[in-house]
């Protein structure tokens, strides 16, 4: 090859240096915004889920300071129905199951908000090491 063509190729290398490290930085401009809307969705999807944790820890809350009763409260002194024994074991029996099934719905949801929060800082890492590479090149 000739000095000529190896200052032409030379000069075309140059050239593209530039378009092409624009590019790279448009893309990661592009990966950035695109991390940062993942990471606004899970944030929404985490503090629903926190939301449905405390108003399911509430009910069950509420579920076991009550007491399972058939009879009414009569304050006038008057005799009182004795309750049916099956009835009272049956209300019992379905008070512990939704107690149950409120601390099963709780640990779910206490799991995935976990994942979300776990989710939503790997998102911000790679939100932080994309904003750092421009600066490092």
């Amino acid at each position: 090859m000739t000095p000529m063509r190896y200052l032409i190729l030379l000069l075309l290398l140059l050239i593209s240096l530039p378009a092409t490290s624009a590019e790279i930085e448009a893309e990661a401009k592009a990966e950035i915004r695109r991390l940062e809307k993942m990471m606004t969705r899970v944030q929404q999807e985490s503090q629903s889920t926190y939301q449905q944790f405390l108003m399911t820890q509430e009910l069950r809350r509420n579920e076991m300071s009550e007491s399972p009763t058939l009879t009414p409260t009569i304050p006038t002194g008057k005799s009182i129905p004795v309750p049916n024994y099956q009835d009272l074991n049956r209300l019992r029996l379905e008070k512990q199951e939704r107690i149950e099934k409120y601390t099963a719905d709780l640990d779910r949801l206490y799991a995935r908000y976990k994942a979300l929060e776990n989710e939503r800082e790997a998102l911000y890492e790679q939100i932080k090491s994309l904003e750092q590479k421009p600066v490092e090149e």
